[in-house]
């Protein structure tokens, strides 16, 4: 399993592809043929990444509140 860092940086690349492919001005055919699909995985990309970064934050929350469990 890679880790969280090696996750995010993952969806960072893969926001930033899309995203450089939704603004090429003009579009190629290809890019037009599958701007919807595009769309719909740089909507999940970000939302992969934002569930990352919360649980992210809540291991640091636990790790830092329940330190007595150990």
């Amino acid at each position: 399993m890679k880790s969280f860092e090696e996750q995010k940086q993952y969806f960072k690349e893969l926001i930033s592809h899309y995203e450089s492919l939704l603004s090429m001005d003009p579009m190629n055919e290809l890019v037009r043929n599958y701007l919807d699909f595009i769309k719909e995985e740089l909507f999940n990309s970000r939302r992969k990444l934002r569930n990352i970064r919360e649980k992210e934050i809540e291991c640091l929350y636990f790790a830092r509140n329940y330190q007595w469990f150990s």
